[in-house]
């Protein structure tokens, strides 16, 4: 009798920890589509952030290759490369917000 009482315990503790694992794997679904949303957006933002590293290199190697007397297209070199460089400095502040709200949406799977 005591055997069969303790196979019951056993067998009903099971099946309540079986149904809170199944609760916990499933995710609200309002849930999920906005952390797609804002990975997707993390994801164009990193997409940016090496355009806009590549266009710093493009620019260094012009200024290095543009001739001494050519005044005016060093200036505009220079001033396009500060602009570039002011983008890519607002671009990564979006980025790291963007982040800290990923996580504290609680969205799983977040790799820095």
């Amino acid at each position: 009798m005591k055997l069969l009482f303790f196979m019951f315990i056993l067998a009903s503790s099971a099946s309540a920890q079986e149904s809170e694992l199944l609760r916990n794997a499933i995710q609200d679904p309002a849930q999920s589509l906005r952390c797609k949303e804002l990975f997707k957006e993390r994801e164009e933002k990193i997409t940016m952030k090496q355009k806009l590293s590549g266009l710093i290199q493009r620019n260094e190697v012009l200024q290095r290759r543009s001739p001494d007397n050519k005044v005016g297209l060093k200036k505009r070199l220079e001033s396009n490369h500060v602009k570039v460089r002011n983008e890519l400095y607002l671009n990564a502040l979006q980025t790291q917000a963007l982040e800290e709200k990923i996580v504290r949406s609680g969205c799983p799977g977040l790799n820095l």
